[in-house]
């Protein structure tokens, strides 16, 4: 059953609470999906919850891409933190537990595209170095 399978029969299954993916699923990207969910379901009424939701999806995306810093794994994480538990309703804290799922058992992952982003794109990284001098 897919989701709009679910959708159909009306059953709470589809609501994401239980996503199954095998190994062929790009983790980072279906992560980075989830955030960009989240951001367009904000109401805007919470201010860590408007913002931080609009912060995760770029990050995010740039995770996917590998175009972050390692440093910003640390720092996404972070905002999860300022998220989780400050916002009236309970969209924060679902749009925080998929990132902080994904740095936790997926951080390897990040780092690897990082670094293969970088290998490929050797100006981006003396760039980077030249600014942070």
């Amino acid at each position: 059953m897919d989701f709009d399978a679910l959708i159909k029969v009306e059953t709470g299954l589809g609501t994401a609470a239980v996503i199954v993916m095998n190994k062929q699923c790009d983790i980072v990207k279906c992560i980075a999906r989830l955030s960009m969910f989240y951001k367009h379901e904000s109401c805007g009424q919470c201010t860590p919850c408007r913002e931080g939701c609009n912060w995760l999806n770029k990050i995010m995306w740039r995770f996917v891409q590998g175009k972050a810093d390692p440093k910003e794994i640390d720092m996404i994480w972070e905002l999860t933190k300022q998220i989780e538990g400050h916002t009236i309703c309970a969209l924060g804290d679902a749009a925080a537990w998929p990132v902080q799922g994904l740095i936790r058992h997926f951080r390897p992952e990040l780092e690897r595209r990082m670094a293969e982003y970088s290998k490929k794109n050797p100006m981006i990284r003396l760039r980077k170095t030249v600014v942070t001098m």
